[in-house]
Order: C-alpha cells, then structure tokens, then sequence
C-alpha cells in the first residue's frame, strides 16, 4: 500500500501552538506522530513524506533511521522547514490506478485536471473544494487534517470525482 503524510515538523514546538495540536510538548508529538506512522504504514508499503518533516537535521537524521528499522520504502519531497542540505526532489509524479498524481509539498492553484494534487503546507486550510470547483482533487495530506497519521492511496481515491468537474463542465 501507498500512504502520504506531511508537516509534522518533528521538534518544532511552536506548531503545537500554531496549529492547536493536542499535545504538552514536542516531545509528545514526536512519539505520537511516530507511533502513529509506524501503526499505520506497514514494513513493505511506501510512505511519501511531502515536506516539513523536521527542520534540524540532527533529528532528521535520528527520526529516518528509526523508521526505517520499520518503513523499508520512505520517500522524501522537499518542504520549506526541511534542512537545507538535503537534495530532496521537489515534486514527484506517480501513476496508480490508472491515474496520475502530482505531489509538492506547497499546493498549487491549477494542474491537469485529470491528475490528483496531494501536498501540505496548509495545515488544514487549502480552499474548499465544494467552492471552488479548481480545487477538486487536490488533497492536504498533512497531519492536521488527518488525525495525525498517514493517509492511504486508496482513501485518496475514495474521496476523487471522476471525471473531474472541469472536465464535466467542459462538455
């Protein structure tokens, strides 16, 4: 399976505040945020991380190798609170299902229709799908919009419209 998970800004304790997450400390975060991974993503999925894992790259480093003991496969887009250092990519494309996904960590305001957006950076604060019909198929895959845990490809899919609005709107 394929799961998408991204801002958990591993260490960054005024994202508590910032985003009103549930936790005492960055601490907390940490181990539940990894805890959550780890219950969630199983050793032969692949977890796509889109940006803002964590921002010093001491912890980065502690946090990846711990999760690669039980994540084989874990792929990195680059985030603007990533360390400058690393050569993450900062887009990826992925076909599954027959369809076409584009993943960045920022959101972007347009895209092939026919291709589904999944980034973070917004913290659960994307613009609305139901109003405005562009951003159909476009998926905040960030923590805080799903119950600080990974979301699937196949819950991707689930929430799709096919064919997309614009598509529908064109004919």
């Amino acid at each position: 399976m394929i799961y998408f998970t991204s801002d958990l800004h591993m260490g960054h304790e005024n994202i508590i505040k910032y985003c009103n997450r549930p936790f005492r400390d960055a601490n907390e975060m940490d181990r539940v945020l990894i805890e959550n991974i780890c219950q969630t993503v199983g050793p032969s999925d692949t977890l796509y991380v889109l940006g803002d894992f964590c921002f010093d790259p001491r912890r980065f480093e502690a946090w990846n190798c711990y999760l690669q003991v039980f994540i084989e496969d874990i792929i990195y887009v680059k985030g603007n609170h990533d360390p400058k250092a690393r050569q993450d990519p900062l887009a990826l494309s992925l076909k599954y299902n027959k369809h076409r996904y584009y993943l960045c960590h920022y959101p972007w305001a347009s895209w092939r229709p026919r291709t589904i957006m999944l980034h973070g950076h917004c913290h659960g604060h994307a613009p609305d799908p139901n109003r405005d019909p562009r951003q159909q198929n476009r998926f905040d895959v960030g923590v805080d919009c799903w119950d600080f845990r990974p979301v699937s490809i196949d819950e991707i899919e689930a929430r799709c419209i096919w064919p997309p609005r614009q598509e529908r709107e064109r004919e």
